[in-house]
């Protein structure tokens, strides 16, 4: 594309909410990775993935903030941070 979107209401939690990672997975999926306690409005815990229309948890969450995300050859995500 050409221009920026929101995607669905977008990340909060806080003042200081922030996105400070992203990585696709092979099936097109995003996966975003930060300082956040929610995703869409849902309780996520500082990772959360995008399928196209709506955010998801990724199982439980993060402990803490996420700097860094990677996605491996055989699909598997790895999270970086604090």
């Amino acid at each position: 594309g050409t221009t920026w979107s929101s995607l669905g209401s977008g990340v909060a939690g806080s003042s200081l909410a922030v996105v400070k990672a992203l990585s696709v997975l092979p099936n097109g999926d995003l996966v975003a990775g930060g300082f956040f306690t929610n995703a869409g409005g849902i309780a996520m815990s500082r990772i959360a993935r995008w399928n196209g229309a709506a955010w998801t948890a990724l199982g439980s969450g993060m402990n803490n903030d996420v700097n860094a995300l990677a996605v491996l050859p055989n699909g598997s995500i790895v999270a970086g941070g604090r």
